[in-house]
């Protein structure tokens, strides 16, 4: 093939440089593998994998391996709630309490710690939107603050939990801060994922596979990866004590292997390259693939755009130039972002380095995976992204 030639109005030639950018971490040893697409106009015009699947086992990356996508489950999870809210079920506007009662009158953290930890009483109701913008005030408990070693000191999910012992949980954990006032990222869309088990009465799965994976032959992705699929699963790595590449021996979620009682909206599905592609297309297009509509185009509109009010953008201080959209970030002020991109492009990431962005004025989406923790170790998303649209060569 022409070296020169415009593919759906990119370099050829420029998009050998996104396979030179990922070998900087897979030949250098700091990345086993990644799997990289670029699609434009409808059509794929980059899939490549480079490197490892399994470096112990020495099996070579393939665009058909399965990866771990954490929170790249989370606009998966947006859609399928949305799926409801198209119907009525339940408005952004509505208090969480009125279909997950559990989570009422729950307190917000006001200084302290330990057993002289301070709490108040919230001024007003988490709403749904909230849930969906990070702004509920629930957290994940990275961190070393107060209410983060609350999160910490909570045991474990095991096969024993369900959603209402989880909740039941939950409802113990005082708030990071007062409803609607800040950004901060936490177990939101978990919270979802039971609000749409809870009006849709069946599991997370189960609802997913049928308003979203069954219509779009989303066939390899899950919560689990079942065992005539486990050889394609990508092993999942970690920094060394010396640098080094390291097998995680306790990979965030379980080892998804097996169906877990507890379906995790935030961060619990497994995918490939293609099936992620096939989502957000479907996006891309509207809420339609291959003659399957999942959503309205204005839904979409709505799950694409910023809802954070101007004093919450940034939403986090590396975050130039990006507000937040349902369940995800977007674009807000490309001028102002340090990547490449444009006004409204919109995606995500997800913990061991997965990423993804939609671009609607290019018409355009890239998607990387790779399976390594943590996901900001390296800049390879950055190195992805840029080397993307600077492939760019068509005249707007």
């Amino acid at each position: 093939m022409d070296n020169n030639v415009n593919i759906q109005g990119l370099s050829q030639q420029r998009l050998g440089k996104i396979d030179s950018a990922m070998q900087k971490y897979t030949k250098t040893g700091k990345l086993a593998g990644t799997v990289t697409l670029v699609a434009r106009d409808q059509k794929i015009v980059h899939l490549s994998a480079n490197g490892k699947r399994d470096l112990e086992r020495g099996e070579e990356m393939t665009t058909d391996t399965i990866f771990r996508i954490y929170s790249m489950t989370k606009p998966i999870t947006a859609v399928a709630a949305l799926t409801l809210w198209e119907q009525g079920k339940f408005h952004m506007y509505d208090p969480i309490e009125k279909y997950l009662p559990e989570l009422a009158g729950l307190k917000v953290y006001a200084g302290g710690e330990a057993e002289n930890i301070q709490l108040e009483a919230a001024k007003s109701p988490i709403r749904i939107i909230d849930l969906f913008l990070h702004t509920a005030g629930f957290s994940y408990g990275f961190t070393n603050s107060a209410v983060d070693k609350l999160y910490k000191a909570l045991p474990p999910l095991s096969n024993a939990d369900s959603l209402d012992t989880v909740l039941k949980r939950i409802a113990t954990l005082p708030l990071n801060h007062q409803p609607g006032t800040q950004w901060h990222y936490g177990i939101n869309t978990d919270i979802i994922g039971f609000l749409i088990e809870r009006i849709s009465g069946m599991k997370l799965g189960e609802y997913m596979q049928k308003v979203i994976f069954t219509p779009l032959k989303m066939t390899d992705t899950a919560f689990y990866v079942p065992p005539n699929k486990v050889d394609r699963l990508a092993q999942i790595y970690g920094p060394g004590k010396n640098g080094e590449i390291s097998v995680l021996d306790s990979p965030p979620v379980g080892d998804f292997l097996s169906d877990p009682s507890v379906h995790n909206g935030g961060g619990g599905l497994v995918s490939t390259i293609s099936d992620y592609y096939i989502f957000t297309q479907m996006l891309l297009n509207g809420g339609e693939y291959r003659g399957q509509r999942i959503l309205g185009r204005k839904t979409v509109d709505y799950l694409s755009s910023n809802h954070l009010p101007a004093n919450l953008i940034p939403f986090s201080p590396t975050s130039h130039g990006e507000g937040y959209a349902l369940a995800m970030s977007v674009t807000v002020d490309s001028g102002d972002a340090l990547l490449m991109g444009s006004d409204g492009d919109y995606g995500w990431g997800g913990a061991a380095s997965t990423y993804f962005r939609i671009d609607p004025k290019e018409n355009m989406i890239v998607i990387m995976m790779s399976q390594f923790v943590p996901s900001a170790f390296y800049p390879i998303r950055h190195d992805f992204k840029n080397t993307v649209y600077q492939s760019l060569i068509d005249e707007q």
